[in-house]
């Protein structure tokens, strides 16, 4: 197999891993305004798609699709995040996105931060 070919290898094994990780997590949310009930856990490894659970990748998680620059406020205190868009996401300590960011999540990371505490905004930079 040559360097491409491994590469490739690589990159669908790490996308399956997300989506197994995802598809035996509780709980649901999504919305493009903000999160609703009964969605399909693996629509957060979708482009453009941003996942945040409460806990560490446990407990309750809500998917939000399409979302724009505008403040979002979480429907519970954020500790982890699967951002599946192509910029980056700002987290934040407050309810309304203001002052310097707590978190930001690079283009599609996958990351939990138990020891900055739960954040409770976010926005697309």
């Amino acid at each position: 197999m040559h360097i491409l070919g491994l590469k490739r290898a690589a990159a669908g094994v790490a996308a399956m891993s997300a989506a197994l990780l995802i598809g035996v997590m509780p709980g649901a949310a999504s919305a493009s305004s903000g999160p609703a009930a009964d969605v399909d856990p693996s629509q957060c490894g979708v482009a453009g798609n941003i996942c945040v659970w409460e806990g560490a990748f446990t407990d309750r998680w809500a998917l939000y699709e399409d979302i724009g620059t505008e403040c979002v406020t979480a429907p519970f205190g954020v500790l982890a995040t699967l951002n599946m868009t192509d910029r980056q996401v700002d987290f934040y300590r407050n309810a309304d996105c203001t002052g310097a960011p707590a978190h930001s999540e690079p283009p599609s990371g996958l990351h939990s931060w138990k020891s900055i505490g739960a954040l409770y905004s976010f926005r697309v930079a």
